[in-house]
């Protein structure tokens, strides 16, 4: 930490964020706590984009449990940026909380449709189709049929379009 102590605030955050850009998770925690940590000394609020990087960095640093507690904060106080729910599904992705992920995947996406790592994110974690019957529960042996059955047609319909083509 001795080497940061001469560089700039700003130049803090870009070779944090650069970090995390390039998956140094370690790095990217050194340089963003020593971000915050001259916030904070300041009495300046720190933007809830930069608690969410930190907090992602140190999830992967094997400290999720506390880059969990980080990223919420982030997410607290910066509600409409996008990037704070991807950091907040990348967490929860490591977590292995994956309902929770893909409720701040689509959070996040309801603010910005194109995200580019929310959008990877969702298919990865993999979105389940409506039930054919709303109403009815999915577990229900008629929503299973049913759901089957569509699926059955879809397979069909689409290699009809493979050997026409």
């Amino acid at each position: 930490m001795s080497d940061l102590t001469g560089r700039e605030d700003e130049e803090l955050l870009l070779l944090g964020r650069d970090a995390l850009k390039l998956k140094r998770y370690a790095q990217a925690a050194d340089y963003l706590a020593e971000y915050c940590e001259r916030l904070t000394k300041k009495g300046t609020l720190v933007p809830g984009g930069v608690l969410a990087s930190y907090g992602v960095s140190l999830g992967h640093t094997h400290r999720l449990r506390e880059g969990l507690a980080v990223c919420l904060n982030g997410v607290a106080s910066d509600r409409r940026n996008p990037h704070v729910y991807w950091c907040l599904a990348e967490l929860y992705v490591l977590a292995d909380f994956r309902r929770k992920a893909l409720e701040a995947v689509e959070r996040g996406l309801a603010l910005s449709p194109g995200h580019p790592g929310l959008l990877r994110l969702r298919h990865e974690l993999g979105v389940r189709q409506a039930t054919p019957l709303p109403f009815l529960s999915r577990a229900s042996a008629l929503n299973m049929r049913l759901g089957r059955l569509f699926h059955s047609l879809k397979l069909k319909v689409s290699r009809r379009r493979l050997t026409s083509a």
